[in-house]
């Protein structure tokens, strides 16, 4: 899973801390919540705009696979790729 990690003075944590409390958040909900406040949720979206996110998302994949800009690695090779460790 990717990680996201930013630099915060203790007074804005503190502040993040406290906001996500009277919300009865943790810290990452609260910030997720604030940060993600202009994408609807999946359960709360009509088919109008589920359809649009969705072409939205594909759009893009799909001029590229019209231009030939295509992966070829096997799905196998994929999940190989993903089972083996990464060092950072």
């Amino acid at each position: 899973m990717p990680r996201l990690s930013i630099d915060i003075s203790a007074h804005e944590h503190h502040q993040l801390k406290a906001m996500a409390a009277l919300k009865g958040l943790s810290i990452k909900d609260y910030v997720l919540s604030r940060a993600l406040v202009d994408m609807p949720s999946p359960e709360t979206m009509t088919d109008a705009e589920a359809l649009a996110a969705l072409k939205a998302l594909l759009s893009p994949r799909l001029a590229e696979a019209d231009a030939g800009d295509l992966v070829t690695t096997s799905a196998d090779d994929i999940k190989s790729e993903g089972r083996r460790p990464h060092v950072v």
